[in-house]
C-alpha cells in the first residue's frame, strides 16, 4: 500500500497527528519543528530489536542524536519511569519518543515529567487525587506499534506502582504528545495475540465514551466512528500483518477513541481492567476484552437507546426488535467478535483467582471512572460483575 504521509490537526487533542506509510521516516520533521538535538527513544525489549527502530535510528544520524531506554514494561512500574528518567538526565535529553504499544507510550509521558524533576514518579501513587506536575516535562512524540490504546493523542499515562501494587491513571495535559506518528507498516511488528488484544482494547473505549455520562454528540461521533472501523477491519488485521489497508483502519480507529474519551472517561469496565493487570500482570487490552461483555450487560438499562445503537454500528439487524432486545445484541455482538478473533473469554483462563475478586473490587472503585459509568455501581455490583466473567 502506498499511501502518502499526511498531517491532521484535531480541536479534541493539541497533539498534531502524522499519518501514512512512512510516516515514522518523516517524523524527523516533527523532532526538527521542536529544535530537539537529542532525544531518548522510551520501548520495549522487542520494539528496540526491530529493524524499524535501527533504520529509524541510522535516518536520524547528523540531524537527531538519539539514545535508547529499552525498559518500558508491557505494564509499566514506577521503577521503569525513575530508570527512564534517569537515562533521559544523563544524556540530556531534549524530548522523549515513545516507540511501541499502549505500555511503552505510558512510560515515555510519565519518563518525559520524570527527566524534570527526579522522584516525581513516586509522589503520584495517590489514588483518585489529581496528577501534579508543577514542572517543566519535556515534550513528547508518540509511534504506536499496536492499535489499541490511542495514548499517541492523550494525556493519560497508566502506571503501575509496585509498592503498593496499585494500577493508576496519571491524567495532565503536560503529558499530551506534541506529535503522534502512525505509520501503519509498524503494526505488522505485532504478534496475532497482541493486535487481537489491542483492537478490543479500543473498542472498549470506544463503548465506554459511547454511555459515559460525559458523552456528547462529538464524542459519540468518534465513537460510533471506531465502532465501525474496530467491526470492520479487526478480523483482517488479526489474521493478516501484512493488510496494510486493515492495518492503518485499526490504527485510525483506535486513535479516534482517544478522541472521544480524553473528553468523556470511560467507565467500569476500565476500572475493573485495571487490577487485573495489577495483581496478576494480565495485559491491559486482555483484560478489557474479557470483561466488556459484562460490564455492558450491566450497563444496558441505563441507555437502551444507545446501546441499540452500537449493536447496529457492530453489524446486527435489529429491525423489529424491543429496544431491550436491540440493546441486547451488543454485548451478544461483542462477544462474537471476540470469539471470531480467538480472544480469552474468562477471567480465569488468563490466571486470575476467583479469591482475589474482593480486593480486585476495592480497587476498581478507587478508580474515577466509576463516576463516569452510566449506571451507578456499589462494590457489590462490582463483585457480580467480576464473578460473572470468572
Amino acid at each position: 500500500m502506498n499511501e502518502t504521509v499526511r498531517t491532521e490537526c484535531f480541536d479534541e487533542t493539541p497533539t498534531r497527528v502524522v499519518s501514512g506509510s512512512g510516516a515514522l521516516a518523516s517524523s524527523r520533521a516533527c523532532l526538527a519543528g521542536m529544535g530537539i538535538a537529542k532525544a531518548l527513544i522510551v520501548c520495549g525489549e522487542s520494539v528496540a530489536g526491530l529493524p524499524h527502530l535501527a533504520e529509524f535510528i541510522s535516518l536520524c544520524e547528523g540531524c537527531v542524536e538519539l539514545h535508547v531506554f529499552s525498559g518500558a514494561q508491557p505494564d509499566p512500574t514506577d521503577e521503569n519511569v525513575l530508570a527512564g528518567g534517569a537515562m533521559g538526565r544523563e544524556t540530556g535529553a531534549q524530548a522523549v519518543i515513545g516507540i511501541g504499544g499502549g505500555s511503552s507510550m505510558d512510560c515515555a509521558k510519565a519518563v518525559a515529567a520524570e527527566v524534570g524533576r527526579e522522584g516525581w514518579i513516586s509522589a503520584q501513587d495517590r489514588p483518585g487525587e489529581p496528577t501534579q506536575i508543577d514542572h517543566e516535562a519535556l515534550p513528547i512524540m508518540c509511534a504506536p506499534t499496536t492499535a489499541g490504546t490511542g495514548s499517541e493523542v492523550n494525556p493519560f499515562s497508566v502506571i503501575t506502582f509496585t509498592g503498593t501494587e496499585r494500577k493508576l491513571v496519571l491524567n495532565h495535559e503536560a503529558l499530551y504528545p506534541r506529535c503522534a506518528v502512525l505509520d501503519p507498516t509498524l503494526l505488522t511488528t505485532a504478534p496475532e495475540p497482541v493486535r487481537i488484544a489491542a483492537g478490543l482494547d479500543a473498542l472498549t473505549h470506544a463503548v465506554e465514551s459511547y454511555v459515559s455520562k460525559r458523552a456528547n454528540e462529538g464524542t459519540r461521533k468518534w465513537a460510533a466512528q471506531t465502532i465501525r472501523g474496530v467491526a470492520k477491519y479487526l478480523p483482517r488485521a488479526a489474521g493478516d500483518a501484512q493488510d496494510m489497508q486493515a492495518q492503518a483502519g485499526m490504527q485510525r480507529a483506535a486513535m479516534v477513541a482517544s478522541l472521544a474519551f480524553a473528553q468523556t472517561r470511560l467507565g467500569i469496565v476500565h476500572a475493573m481492567a485495571l487490577p487485573l493487570s495489577a495483581l496478576f500482570g494480565v495485559p491491559h487490552g486482555v483484560a478489557n476484552a474479557v470483561l466488556l461483555p459484562h460490564g455492558m450487560r450491566y450497563n444496558l438499562q441505563a441507555d437502551l437507546g444507545a446501546f441499540a445503537e452500537m449493536a447496529e454500528l457492530l453489524g446486527v439487524d435489529v429491525e423489529g426488535l424491543s429496544a431491550d432486545e436491540a440493546a441486547a445484541q451488543a454485548p451478544a455482538a461483542v462477544e462474537a467478535l471476540a470469539a471470531e478473533v480467538g480472544a480469552p473469554r474468562t477471567m480465569g483462563e488468563v490466571g486470575v483467582q476467583a479469591d482475589a475478586i474482593e480486593r480486585m473490587a476495592d480497587d476498581a472503585m478507587q478508580s474515577a471512572h466509576v463516576q463516569v459509568n452510566p449506571r451507578e455501581m456499589s462494590r457489590e455490583d462490582v463483585i457480580a460483575v467480576y464473578q460473572a466473567a470468572m
